[in-house]
């Protein structure tokens, strides 16, 4: 299952039970104190069930397509704090447009009458109105913070630490790719360390969708480097792994133009990558995350290192070759053995370039 699908499941899925929670607070709590009336008719025959999931159904569409809306560069580059708030008023303003437009269309093509209206009113006070409003910013501002630290302990990883999926050691066969600029130490000396510092984060503003896109994964930021990885079915269908790269430099050379005028060249980058059998686990107690270990991250990175040695933009190991579909997007060139620390066999490498 997709990342986005995952996100749209979990939100809706959010939605409808925060909605039963509602009317689980807001009227089974205090039913014994009520008289009978409407709304106890209303609650006794089931039919709140229905509403219940359709209104979270529509409330949870609604919350992912104004996030969608508001994934705009330039509030991406705001802090978490204005990304979360501008996005909980921007949900307000969105539920009364459409509830507005809702009722206007009703009352146009005759759906509802002016009696029912009424009814609706005499239901519908200034308390009950108050208390959905302050539960619904609550539950906004809470969807909207575990979808921004999802973010940023990355996608998937939250869920796998929630659940202890690697609290023992597991082994799994996966793709990593490393990332780095190229003449990154002549780049920080001509620019300055706070001119170098925006030059990465823009760059990495503009590798963030492809990465989305390419259904990879953050493994570390590490200075101007970058570690993404895949599951060996998601990394080799539609050949992300490799369509990640290439994405990337295309994207930066559509903003060369800007990347000129403040920084006075265009940064280039160069990666290398590999597959294989790493070991997963969770470590630390303090700032806990989920750690790698296998020869597939070090060859991974002695393989990005070779490319100013071979002039390449991207190299990959023949294990990876092996494994990669061949319908003719990209060539592979071969360009050398690599010797593995520690055993006596070597690793054949390849160049990669679109045809």
């Amino acid at each position: 299952m997709n990342l986005k699908l995952r996100e749209w499941i979990f939100t809706i899925g959010a939605f409808i039970i925060a909605l039963y929670l509602y009317s689980l607070f807001s009227y089974f709590g205090i039913k014994e104190f009520l008289k009978e009336n409407l709304l106890t008719d209303y609650f006794d025959s089931g039919v709140w069930h229905i509403e219940v999931i359709l209104g979270g159904l529509f409330l949870g569409v609604l919350f992912i397509l104004v996030n969608k809306l508001a994934e705009h560069r330039s509030i991406r580059k705001k802090g978490y704090g204005f990304n979360i708030l501008f996005k909980s008023i921007l949900h307000f303003v969105a539920l009364f447009l459409v509830c507005f437009l809702i009722y206007h269309g009703f009352k146009y093509f005759g759906l509802i009458n002016q009696n029912q209206i009424d009814g609706f009113k005499e239901l519908l006070s200034a308390n009950f109105l108050l208390s959905g409003l302050l539960y619904y910013s609550s539950i906004i501002l809470i969807m909207n913070f575990i979808l921004h630290i999802n973010k940023k302990i990355g996608p998937g990883s939250m869920m796998n630490l929630l659940t202890g999926k690697y609290y023992h050691p597991k082994s799994e066969d996966l793709i990593f790719l490393f990332l780095d600029l190229k003449g990154s130490t002549a780049l920080a000396e001509k620019l300055g360390h706070n001119l170098y510092s925006r030059l990465i984060k823009e760059c990495i503003h503009e590798l963030t969708p492809i990465i989305v896109k390419h259904q990879a994964s953050v493994y570390q930021y590490v200075g101007d480097e970058v570690v993404l990885y895949w599951k060996q079915r998601d990394g080799l269908s539609r050949m992300r792994c490799v369509r990640t790269f290439f994405d990337f430099i295309d994207a930066l050379k559509r903003r060369e133009r800007g990347f000129i005028s403040r920084y006075g060249e265009l940064p280039t980058f160069k990666a290398g990558m590999d597959f294989g059998t790493v070991t997963a686990t969770e470590i630390g107690d303090i700032k806990r995350d989920i750690a790698f270990h296998g020869d597939v991250l070090n060859t991974a990175s002695r393989l990005e290192k070779k490319c100013n040695d071979y002039n390449e933009r991207l190299i990959i190991s023949q294990n990876l070759v092996d494994k990669i579909p061949s319908n003719g997007t990209y060539n592979y060139t071969f360009l050398s053995d690599l010797p593995l620390k520690g055993k006596s066999e070597s690793l054949s490498f390849y160049g990669v370039n679109p045809n």
